[in-house]
């Protein structure tokens, strides 16, 4: 795997730098789409500049916001040191590794994207989370997506499938603590409250993962997309009152 290191090659804020952290300090890698057709260099200047409409801070930040950038013909980018506390995921930062895939993927809530992941794209996701995960110490579960942590459409579906495979969520049936329901029962269910999970097919895919997610929000319950013992019961009394 190759990486070609913009650390000092890209602008820095001429005042503001990141904290640091010890490396024992990460406990997950995140994973973010762009949500743009922009270039990584593009990024960092939106993510330097002094301006209001700098959605992250105004004031700027002291450099683009991830550790990595994956190009559309699958280059990978390093833009901060891994020590480096960067703001890609909020409430997150302090334990995690962000990185950003260039492109603007369709995702839920989400349906304006102008491009998917390239198969280029995707081998170096793969490598470089692979190469992360060992490096650090991490297991597959400790990998996510921005999805994970409140932006539903980020990464995209594309890549949000391919998370939950590789963190192993992704089944025919959702089996936990000997408590086993249809996945055709939970998208019904869902429907009936309003989160819709699409065509009630039996089937796991991510608009019903999607649903899931949501409604364990709004339950203040862990949004990890498995409808378990705590979620099934809530679904449950929620339905038969409804």
């Amino acid at each position: 795997m190759q990486v070609k290191n913009l650390i000092r090659v890209l602008p820095w804020h001429e005042s503001r730098v990141w904290r640091k952290r010890e490396l024992r300090q990460i406990d997950k890698v995140i994973l973010h789409q762009e949500l743009g057709e922009s270039t990584v260099e593009n990024v960092n200047t939106y993510h330097t500049s002094v301006s209001p409409q700098n959605h992250i801070t105004p004031k700027g930040c002291p450099h683009i916001c991830y550790h990595y950038a994956i190009r559309k013909n699958g280059e990978i980018v390093q833009t901060n040191e891994l020590s480096d506390i960067t703001w890609h995921c909020k409430g997150q930062n302090t334990s995690s590794v962000g990185i950003m895939v260039v492109g603007n993927f369709s995702g839920p809530g989400y349906d304006m994207g102008t491009s998917e992941p390239t198969p280029e794209q995707m081998q170096s996701v793969e490598e470089l989370v692979d190469f992360l995960l060992e490096s650090l110490g991490l297991d597959n579960a400790d990998l996510f997506g921005h999805y994970h942590f409140g932006k539903p459409a980020c990464p995209g579906y594309v890549l949000q499938e391919w998370i939950e495979k590789k963190r192993g969520n992704l089944s025919a049936h959702l089996v936990e603590e000997k408590i086993e329901k249809s996945i055709s029962e939970i998208q019904s269910r869902l429907n009936k409250l309003g989160y819709s999970s699409g065509k009630v097919d039996g089937i796991m895919g991510m608009k019903t993962q999607s649903a899931i997610r949501r409604f364990q929000a709004d339950q203040h319950l862990i949004a990890d997309g498995i409808a378990g013992p705590q979620t099934w019961s809530k679904l449950l009394n929620l339905t038969l009152q409804s």
